[in-house]
């Protein structure tokens, strides 16, 4: 069987002898820790809901791809790699002339010097961004590479996220990233006015099934967060069917020590999928377009349409397919 046109790559190939030695370890791990479990891996290994979505996106279209490969010799000559130690093999693959063709993003870094420089690399053939605002840190502090630039964002998995249509019609989903407490009473206290019973998710502390658990009760979500380069899990509560009412005051920002302009919170926001607000008298009456159905957004059907796992890994393989094209001219 000849090698896949693509391999996605976020776990760096080992050497044969690295392998062995790997090999002889989980072997002997029984005799040596008799009664001490294996450690568990990521299916997904690297981000996983960039990973998960590209690989069973590109699963769904059947692409022809393979997964990390374990040898070089199952390896392709075109490469994605959205992992910052498979990017960096990659890149000296191509440069010993074993890979054709390098891509990357759109998490192995924020700014383009974040990471040791890595985007940087010149070896590096196209670089996904999450959202056309995240263009900006690349016009600031590397403007050679806006010709690299495509944007790409990541699916959801539509069968996962999906309501039975059994909501309790006075909960709302309070999804709190990274606003002050003070906001998100304020946020709570509206709700509650508004005879709704306000639940909090807090970002990084939850399990997918609790969030899903928690959509499926609610009538709608409310988002704090200073900035999004693209909001996944925005897309989530979409796929469940409930739109979202998203903060996004567009101010001063911080990521890992760095200051910057925050564009977006939310930006693949429609009227299909909620709205935005700035104030808690916006939020009000946010709140009550949406209870009186001055608006009636279908977020769903929107999510079916524009970014599911197949439609959104279907559009980064057309990329790269199209890239390649251009290459063979």
């Amino acid at each position: 069987m000849g090698r896949p046109f693509l391999t996605v790559l976020t776990t760096p190939i080992q050497g044969a002898a690295r392998r062995g030695y790997q090999a002889l370890r989980s072997s002997v791990r029984p005799l040596v820790r008799p009664g001490v479990p294996v450690p568990s891996t990521s299916p997904y290994p690297g981000h996983f809901a960039v990973t998960r979505s590209i690989v069973e996106g590109l699963r769904l279209c059947g692409a022809d791809f393979n997964f990390n490969p374990r040898t070089f010799s199952e390896l392709a000559r075109v490469v994605y790699a959205p992992a910052n130690e498979a990017l960096a093999q990659a890149v000296s693959l191509k440069q010993q002339g074993k890979v054709e063709y390098v891509a990357a993003g759109p998490v192995n870094a924020l700014f383009p010097s974040e990471a040791g420089g890595i985007l940087l690399s010149a070896d590096i053939d196209r670089l996904f961004i999450a959202s056309e605002w995240v263009r900006s840190f690349y016009e600031a502090e590397a403007p050679q590479l806006l010709r690299k630039l495509r944007v790409s964002p990541c699916g959801v998995d539509a069968g996962f996220w999906s309501g039975d249509g059994e909501r309790r019609r006075e909960e709302v989903v309070v999804y709190s990233k990274n606003a002050d407490e003070s906001l998100c009473g304020e946020v709570e206290r509206v709700i509650r006015e508004c005879r709704l019973t306000p639940g909090r998710i807090r970002y990084g502390s939850y399990q997918r099934e609790a969030f899903r658990s928690a959509l499926a009760r609610s009538r709608f979500a409310v988002f704090l967060s200073t900035f999004e380069t693209q909001g996944l899990a925005l897309a989530e509560a979409w796929s469940m069917d409930v739109p979202t009412l998203v903060w996004d005051p567009q101010g001063p920002a911080e990521w890992r020590g760095r200051s910057f302009q925050a564009r977006s919170s939310a930006p693949y926001l429609t009227g299909e999928t909620g709205a935005t607000w700035r104030s808690i008298a916006e939020l009000r009456v946010a709140i009550e377009r949406l209870l009186d159905g001055q608006v009636l957004p279908q977020p769903r059907r929107w999510i079916l349409a524009n970014m599911t796992d197949e439609i959104c890994a279907r559009a980064l393989f057309k990329v790269i397919e199209e890239d390649m094209l251009v290459r063979t001219r």
